[in-house]
């Protein structure tokens, strides 16, 4: 909003270390915020620059109004308040618009087209004028566009229906404090505060229970609950505000004022990061989380913002929270200084997810699940019974899958100088938490979890060659040792992914044990792999075993159940065949499909222990396809 020149932002290795470590302090957090708010203001100008140029080439249905006199009056709005402009451009969705926009101009994103007409992209201009025109008091007339007669005020709300139209354009009257929207179908005066709900006007909601005092840099941003703006929805936009009734609405904010409350409490310096970085919440479902999964999400295009569904408790609520706010803090670091080196194309495990991820992908995992990690290690302190026995599973799985990310980025991945500071300062933390003891329980759940999850993703994503698994298929045949174990390749099986029950039934048995064995009892005529896992978790040893045997019986070829019976049943345990199966899955699957290519039928447990007493060859795999590879853990 300024021609003064801008300050360069640069960060010390202090500053990273204390970042990554997730002990930012207000400094740290400044720094941050002020480089997506600088990326905002350039945006903003490349617009400028571009929108006449673009509006003279759209369909207008009235006066085509200037961008240009809209950025005047936003800068007559900074000079009466400051603080006003501030809280328009704090909105995260403008920064949605604003990026979604000039890819549309430039057109060099299909995806970025968007279903409205380019003269009410371009028309948000004037929206964003008057927002800020409302807030400080300076009197204007400003012609915006209405979607479906909503009328968008970003940092404030939506007026209307003030139209019938799927779009049409409207009128904003901002006099003193007093605030005007009207449309072919009726006008809406707005609350002089912009925050209370009156017929016509749908304000975004203020979370409880903050204390603005905290933000980082003195910004008074009290978080919002964003249902109603069109631009909140990372994929799909404009949209229409949510038709979610009070009470539902007062659930989201009572679960999210007390989950800021708990991190008041328990982790301050994540609460002051969450104060500093998170601005607007947006539900993506009404509904609670069922099963305990829970899906959020923080986008580039929009620093601030996070989409999330309705987490079932306030715990889960925060640890989504800390989550994303570590999101949102890496998006910005990268914006200030590069991490990963250009040409990083290959493709990594990354222990939380069940497809292949590319090394930004899984920094920007570890990154979030290292500050989770340190919620439930410190969350466990503050807690008894049950809720002690989940918080302990929690920790010793991200305690073990940290670990294991932090050892695959430290070891020959394309990291730049501060890449590799980051990921050293947080591998170093992670590796004191190993000395950290769990009870007996649930930590030997977050072992079994986390062995189960690393099988079957080398089982599905991981391959040995046709020739090789022919030559292991041939030497079985003829009663010859095996040979050497060839190395795998990545061919990633999107088409083999099955959703994650285990982790899910796991968190129920330690959180509502007697729920959790009234479910075991209604699923005991139910499949079989759902059977199994209700006998493992339960430590019923008999009926898992049985619940394997149907499982192999109904789909032999299912190295899923393969690799449970291996972890979980005592005869398996400690075997070499077991170990190879553990471990290098993707060998005992090419070999058994070479053998049934072949006419002859084997149990898996045979061919691996077969195949145990070979030379391992390289477990690693190889590169396949266009540079791609993965890390073995």
């Amino acid at each position: 909003m300024t021609a003064a020149p801008l300050d360069a932002l640069r960060i010390s290795e202090g500053s990273l270390r204390a970042i990554a470590a997730g002990n930012a302090n207000e400094a740290d957090l400044n720094l941050l915020c002020s480089t997506q708010r600088s990326q905002l203001l350039l945006i903003l100008r490349v617009l400028l620059d571009r929108a006449d140029t673009a509006a003279s080439r759209a369909r207008h249905p009235g006066d085509v109004p200037s961008a240009r006199a809209a950025w005047e009056l936003l800068c007559a709005a900074q000079r009466q308040d400051p603080g006003a402009v501030e809280t328009v451009l704090g909105d995260p969705t403008v920064m949605a618009w604003a990026l979604r926009l000039l890819r549309r101009i430039r057109a060099t994103d299909a995806a970025a087209l968007s279903s409205a007409p380019l003269w009410a992209d371009l028309g948000q201009f004037q929206a964003l004028a008057a927002a800020a025109a409302a807030r400080a008091g300076v009197s204007a007339v400003l012609r915006v566009p209405a979607h479906r007669g909503m009328v968008w005020l970003p940092g404030a709300g939506v007026a209307g229906p003030v139209s019938r139209r799927r779009w049409s354009e409207a009128e904003v009257r901002v006099e003193g404090r007093g605030v005007v929207v009207s449309g072919e179908l009726t006008r809406v005066r707005l609350p002089g505060t912009l925050t209370e709900p009156l017929p016509g006007w749908r304000p975004l909601r203020v979370v409880p229970g903050r204390k603005a005092g905290d933000v980082a840099g003195g910004a008074a941003a009290t978080p919002w609950l964003d249902t109603v703006t069109p631009y909140r929805d990372f994929t799909r936009y404009p949209r229409s505000p949510g038709r979610s009734g009070e009470r539902r609405l007062r659930l989201w904010e009572n679960r999210l004022a007390d989950a800021y409350a708990l991190l008041d409490e328990e982790c301050p310096r994540d609460a002051v990061a969450l104060r500093a970085l998170v601005r607007t919440l947006v539900p993506r479902s009404f509904q609670t989380a069922r099963g305990g999964l829970v899906a959020s999400a923080s986008s580039l295009d929009a620093f601030g913002a996070v989409t999330l569904s309705l987490p079932y408790d306030a715990t889960q609520t925060a640890s989504v929270l800390v989550h994303e706010s570590r999101h949102q803090q890496l998006n910005a670091l990268l914006s200030l200084v590069p991490l990963v080196r250009d040409g990083a194309d290959r493709l990594y495990y990354a222990p939380w997810r069940s497809d292949p991820r590319p090394l930004l992908g899984l920094l920007h995992g570890v990154f979030a699940f290292f500050g989770v990690a340190r919620f439930w290690r410190t969350h466990r302190a503050h807690v008894s019974g049950t809720e002690a026995e989940r918080a302990a599973f929690e920790f010793a799985v991200l305690r073990e899958q940290v670990r294991e990310a932090l050892a695959g980025l430290r070891d020959d991945v394309p990291l730049t100088e501060a890449g590799r500071i980051v990921v050293d300062e947080m591998a170093a933390i992670a590796g004191r938490w190993q000395e950290d003891e769990v009870p007996v329980r649930p930590g030997e759940l977050a072992r079994h979890y986390c062995a189960l999850r690393r099988a079957v993703w080398r089982a599905r994503h991981l391959e040995i060659p046709r020739p090789a698994a022919q030559r292991l298929a041939a030497a079985w045949a003829a009663g010859r040792q095996a040979p050497e174990l060839p190395a795998p390749v990545l061919r990633p099986r999107h088409d083999l992914i099955r959703l994650d029950m285990f982790g899910p039934l796991v968190r129920y048995r330690l959180s509502a044990p007697e729920l959790f064995a009234r479910r075991r009892r209604e699923e005991k005529h139910g499949d079989p792999e759902r059977r199994a896992e209700y006998a493992v978790i339960a430590g019923d040893t008999g009926a898992a075993a049985l619940g394997y045997a149907e499982w192999t019986a109904r789909i032999p070829h299912d190295a899923e159940a393969w690799i449970g019976a291996a972890l979980a049943l005592p005869e398996h345990a400690g075997t070499p065949g077991a170990a190879l199966l553990l471990s290098r899955p993707e060998v005992v699957v090419g070999a058994h499909r070479a053998v049934a290519a072949a006419g002859s039928a084997v149990p898996a447990d045979e061919l691996a222990a077969w195949l145990a007493a070979a030379d391992p060859g390289p477990a690693r795999p190889a590169p396949a396809g266009a540079g791609l590879a993965a890390d073995s853990g």
